[in-house]
């Protein structure tokens, strides 16, 4: 994957989630990389909260609904009963990084302006 941000930690974590998103696809791979990836996810959206936050990001709520939306998707794939076949985790797998990748580029890019306008870099 091409580098996604200037924010160092904001790449490297964005770099981790996509080879996640990756690694859902493989036919090897069982139903807990979906686990992985939610506590992972968790992290990151943790850490970009905390920066929106302490730094009065005015996009913050439209991007917290955002993270939210994805937290949603990601809860409802851990539901019990679940069917979650190699075809399943394949369409899971493209959906999730074609929304990643959307937010990593747009909402996430807002964000990444943002911070390196301030001093808190």
């Amino acid at each position: 994957m091409r580098k996604t941000s200037e924010l160092i930690w904001q790449d490297a974590q964005h770099q981790v989630l996509f080879q996640i998103l990756d690694e859902i696809a493989e036919p090897s791979r069982g139903t807990d990389i979906l686990e992985k990836l939610q506590l992972y996810t968790e992290t990151h959206f943790s850490l970009e909260e905390e920066y929106m936050e302490q730094l009065g990001y005015p996009g913050r709520e439209a991007h917290r609904r955002a993270h939210d939306r994805f937290r949603e998707e990601i809860a409802q794939l851990l539901q019990p009963g679940q069917v979650r076949d190699e075809a399943f985790m394949a369409l899971i797998s493209t959906f999730l990084t074609e929304w990643l990748t959307r937010h990593v580029l747009g909402t996430d890019k807002d964000l990444e302006d943002f911070i390196l306008r301030s001093d808190a870099k």
